[in-house]
């Protein structure tokens, strides 16, 4: 690989654990009777065929809707020209349908909009409430003609006849709507130091930079950085060459530099960050690690000759949900994810704003950092000297992700915040907790799979596939236990998702480039044929199923390992979906007896178990003998799993639908509700599997009145 660990990890054994689908993410769940949609719901579907958004890599797009463009003439070209200059991503549209189809296919970023006064009134009707679209701005031959209807659109900010005035508003716009853009991370002083909602990407950061420190980078990153980029930026001919030049004259200047150039990398990076897009990170990994050491250093050289304590501000938009959250976390912490910008003047952090808090659904939040140079560990550097800039007097630049306590919260202004903050020593109990759960996580786990192995343990299934693919892109033909493994974790990926004929192509792949040196009845094969004979059977192709599972029960010598009930459960599983249910309860109760008797410590396992028989009673209507199996499941889970899991949100989901089944409305409300409270602890409330147990509460509660 291009990326060498500097402590290189033997990966030819298989020593990095691979995915086998059990409960941790959570358990298969039940139709529920009072279902119209009685195909299968899964929290992780998502269709293969699904169409995708356009992908961007910065957080602003620029569209110029004009009917001159249909037929670019030299004035045309040369106003174009100009526009391409005023931000990195800039579209064009002469037909307002096309422009109107593409605005709602964007999901992530946000547009500003120039457009004709003949087609303004046209467009802007339909794209005003459009939540993706911030800034419309009227380009026209008579300014009057359009004073009065665009009153109307509070997303029209100004009327322009000059082109050199639209250009120079449409510019201070964008640049006023990236400074107020700010990744953070919000978390309670008390929050537990495990993986959860509130501290997650704080978590993937901080392993992030551990991972960075590891990894050594060549020029070989640079151009696959160029070659990635290149195509977002076709057509601007000025960021195109902007690419170039920091291709071949990186080395001629500090990170610190490039980074305040603002150029596409700037861009970039800030969509990494806001995002938290792994993908670009990857892209972007090299730059990342020089400019935090770059900090890093340049930090160490100042900092000794700096006694006194300083104050910087950094002033950021949030949406009233955003700064209640901060409310609710009073004396709690903060993290900045991105590389933080602040400035020494605290008249300009308020003269920004009093202009953010004018916006519509929008509140100013000034953060005052104040920093002890003594007794403070958080980097930071002056860009004084140091910026491609020449206006950065006063300017201060933290790393990424650095945390802050809450110690002040004040009210400057009706929808304008000050929120005092102040940095967090290594030694506080917080980090070091914080840093500990990192460790306990990946402990063992070299390079990526580090970040990976958190990723998959938070469901984030997405994220860790952009990290499996940037890994697999960089292994060189030789490395076959590497790239067998990271197949292996794509098809488990793909079958979380639903999707079993790209999950069985995965596996299979992996299966393929194992056995290029190992015989077919390798222990490493083991969890690759157990989890194919899952996806076989999902997809309803049960002799294929049957055959890996037969391959799977050759591997296992030894006649008592935990492994063989797995795959007992799944030739039961087998036997379920084939509707032979006597012979699948057959084999469930032998395996809990098996338990029992020589596995007592194995309690996840035989709270699978449990669910497994638990299920298959419900298939066969019997919903008092599931209930009862439902709640050996939950009492088993509540006591050995953490508190808000996946598997105990689906169980308690399930447990709903039986006593649905035998018409205890009240109890499966009951039950639906706890699942509900779990997964939004788990998920949060936008994801689909709270959403699921969301909509199967309210249908359940209609049924109960």
């Amino acid at each position: 690989m291009g990326a060498a660990n500097e402590k290189s990890s033997d990966l030819s054994t298989f020593d990095q654990p691979k995915s086998i689908k059990n409960s941790r993410y959570g358990h298969d769940k039940n139709i529920p009777i009072c279902s119209t949609n009685k195909s299968l719901q899964n929290s992780y579907t998502r269709s293969p065929c699904a169409p995708k958004s356009p992908r961007f890599v910065e957080n602003v797009i620029l569209i110029w809707l004009d009917a001159s463009l249909e037929n670019i003439t030299e004035a045309t070209q040369k106003s174009l020209n100009q526009i391409r200059r005023l931000t990195h991503i800039v579209k064009t549209f002469s037909d307002v349908d096309k422009c109107v189809k593409f605005i709602e296919s964007i999901e992530d970023e946000k547009i500003f909009l120039i457009v004709s006064g003949s087609f303004g009134p046209q467009i802007t009707p339909i794209i005003e409430n459009y939540n993706q679209v911030y800034s419309i701005f009227l380009y026209c031959g008579n300014k009057a003609n359009h004073e009065q209807w665009v009153k109307q659109y509070k997303k029209i900010r100004t009327i322009h006849t000059q082109l050199k005035e639209l250009c120079e508003t449409v510019k201070y716009h964008i640049a006023q709507y990236d400074k107020g853009l700010t990744s953070i991370s919000v978390f309670p002083s008390s929050t537990n130091v495990e993986l959860n909602e509130f501290n997650k990407e704080f978590i993937y950061l901080q392993v992030m930079k551990a991972i960075l420190i590891e990894i050594r980078f060549d020029k070989k990153f640079r151009k696959d950085f160029m070659n990635y980029s290149r195509p977002f930026y076709l057509g601007n001919d000025f960021q195109m060459n902007l690419i170039d030049t920091f291709y071949e004259n990186y080395d001629l200047h500090s990170p610190i530099w490039w980074y305040t150039r603002k150029c596409c990398l700037y861009g970039m990076l800030r969509k990494a960050f806001y995002k938290n897009d792994m993908e670009i990170m990857f892209k972007l990994a090299f730059f990342i690690r020089d400019l935090h050491r770059d900090i890093k250093k340049s930090y160490s050289d100042v900092h000794t000759h700096q006694r006194h304590p300083i104050s910087v501000y950094r002033t950021t938009r949030m949406t009233l949900d955003e700064f209640t959250n901060i409310e609710k976390n009073y004396d709690g912490f903060i993290a900045f994810n991105d590389f933080l910008l602040t400035t020494l003047e605290r008249s300009m952090a308020l003269r920004f704003g009093n202009l953010i808090r004018i916006e519509p659904n929008a509140v100013g939040v000034i953060f005052k950092i104040v920093i002890d140079p003594i007794t403070s560990s958080v980097p930071f550097i002056s860009l004084n000297n140091l910026s491609y800039l020449s206006n950065t007097e006063g300017e201060i630049l933290f790393s990424m992700n650095t945390l802050f306590r809450v110690e002040e919260i004040v009210k400057v202004n009706d929808r304008l915040y000050e929120i005092q903050l102040a940095p967090v020593n290594k030694k506080d109990k917080l980090i070091k907790s914080l840093l500990g759960c990192v460790q306990r996580l990946t402990t063992g786990v070299p390079g990526w799979y580090k970040l990976t192995k958190i990723l998959m343990d938070a469901n984030e299934y997405d994220q860790a596939e952009a990290v499996y693919k940037y890994v697999l892109s960089q292994a060189n033909d030789n490395q076959l236990a590497e790239r067998a493994y990271v197949q292996h974790q794509l098809g488990y990926i793909e079958e979380m998702r639903n999707n079993f004929p790209a999950a069985i192509n995965n596996y299979q792949q992996s299966v393929d480039i194992c056995l290029k040196t190992l015989p077919r009845d390798h222990p490493n094969l083991l969890a690759t044929y157990i989890n194919l004979a899952s996806a076989y059977r999902k997809q309803g192709d049960y002799q294929k199923a049957w055959d890996s599972n037969q391959t799977a029960l050759q591997i296992l010598l030894q006649p008592h390992d935990p492994n063989t009930i797995v795959q007992q459960n799944n030739t039961a599983a087998l036997y379920q979906e084939q509707k032979k249910y006597s012979e699948a309860q057959n084999i469930y109760e032998k395996s809990i007896q098996t338990i029992l008797l020589d596995f007592p410590s194995h309690q996840t396992l035989l709270a699978d178990t449990y669910h497994d028989l638990a299920g298959l009673f419900y298939s066969m209507k019997d919903y008092t003998k599931a209930i009862s199996n439902y709640e050996k499941t939950i009492a088993i889970e509540e006591k050995f799993t953490p508190p808000y899991s996946p598997a105990l949100a689906s169980a308690y989901y399930n447990l709903a639908t039986a006593y649905e089944g035998l018409q205890d409305n009240k109890k499966a409300v009951k039950n639906a509700e706890n699942a509900v409270e779990i997964a939004r602890l788990t998920f949060g409330n936008e994801h689909s599997e709270t959403q699921q147990y969301t909509n199967y509460l309210q249908q359940i509660k209609k049924l109960s009145r």
